[in-house]
């Protein structure tokens, strides 16, 4: 007697892999569900039983294994990772080798990208200046350990709950002092965000970095690219020539410094450029001494909070009584051009004087800057 088949319920199918999915086992840590995929990798949410700390698990999938290419990518993101010890790139806690199988075992980053932020809208200029200061000091690191990221863009980089930028996926990363992963002349990178040289095969260096990070803040501040296209040969055109359109233009209310920062930035001759990423990080930090008197975590958090990216109880456990003000300048109406340091200091001195407390705004140098302001 023929048994006749009968077709799976799909919803069934479904939950017995999520099933499987969630005890599955990586090292000491146990996977928890999937956080996201692309063309060679997947990246699981997990949990070290041990130390009872959440963590991300990227693992290079079959296909990306078979792919000597994919292959070393991977590897030479674990060295770039395993090299770095800094609070804006993501850490790498282990490397693991089960059943032909690569997995890294990384820090687990709960907040948006960068790229899902600006898909949103453009960024205030004190909070695109904070996040690109942060990254711009992840790169000044990495670049002492003479290691290029090549592939900086918005995708890259994470906000924490916490008010934190993470810098991540080093997989294109480029030791200067070992061999070029790519072959000469190859263009490695993502078009909209490749430097001169990378599209046109020159020998690049660390301010190839700082040229992508222009172009991360030239979006971030206006919420386009710099350079666009048809077609990626048209992209290419435009950044080896250095043509776009210039941030005053598409961003008008952008300040002055930063949009010369930018303009910097976007030079198409290296040596125009910023010369290290601890010179463009000096320069955005100058700009944020004088428009943002407050900790840069704590402007992050009221801006994700803003963009409710983060619930109020998770954005008040984050910020002191003194920064609770920062959260009532993002709820107020825009103010006008130029006063946006006016509306934050005020905010914040009010806060301060409620609770009582010493923060440096009721200092007396502080005092005749913030009369001047609100008056």
């Amino acid at each position: 007697m023929r048994r006749e088949s009968v077709p799976c319920d799909p919803v069934t199918v479904a939950e017995k892999n999520e099933k499987a999915v969630r005890h599955r086992k990586i090292g000491a840590c146990r996977v928890l569900g999937e956080l996201g995929r692309g063309g060679m990798a997947i990246v699981y949410r997990g949990l070290h039983e041990l130390l009872q700390r959440e963590v991300a698990i990227k693992e290079l999938l079959p296909e990306g294994q078979r792919d000597k290419e994919a292959l070393s990518r991977f590897r030479r993101e674990a060295l770039a990772l395993a090299a770095f010890r800094h609070q804006n790139i993501v850490t790498l806690y282990d490397l693991v080798e089960k059943n032909d199988s690569f997995f890294m075992v990384m820090e687990f980053v709960d907040g948006p990208t960068l790229h899902g932020l600006i898909k949103e809208g453009p960024l205030p200029p004190d909070v695109a200046a904070v996040i690109c200061a942060r990254i711009a000091s992840a790169l000044d690191h990495a670049h002492f350990r003479r290691i290029i990221h090549r592939d900086l863009k918005p995708a890259n980089v994470m906000l924490t709950k916490s008010g934190e930028v993470k810098l991540m996926d080093f997989g294109i990363a480029k030791d200067v002092g070992l061999e070029a992963l790519t072959q000469q002349g190859m263009a490695v990178g993502t078009p909209s965000y490749m430097s001169p040289e990378q599209v046109t095969g020159a020998p690049i260096d660390a301010r190839t970095d700082i040229f992508s990070l222009g172009v991360l803040l030239y979006e971030t501040l206006s919420g386009t690219r710099p350079f666009v296209g048809k077609s990626a040969g048209e992209v290419f055109a435009r950044i080896r020539d250095g043509k776009f359109t210039p941030l005053h233009k598409v961003a008008p209310n952008v300040p002055a410094p930063l949009a010369r920062i930018v303009k910097r930035a976007l030079a198409v001759k290296p040596e125009a450029r910023f010369p290290d990423a601890a010179a463009m990080r000096r320069e955005l930090d100058l700009f944020l001494a004088r428009e943002v008197p407050v900790s840069h975590p704590a402007l992050l958090v009221a801006f994700l909070r803003y963009r409710q990216k983060l619930t109020e109880t998770e954005a008040l456990a984050h910020l002191t009584q003194q920064e609770l003000g920062v959260l009532d300048v993002f709820n107020a109406p825009k103010p006008p051009r130029r006063s946006q340091l006016k509306w934050t200091l005020a905010a914040f001195a009010a806060g301060t004087a409620a609770v009582g407390t010493g923060l440096y705004l009721t200092q007396s140098h502080w005092l005749p800057v913030l009369d001047q302001l609100t008056r």
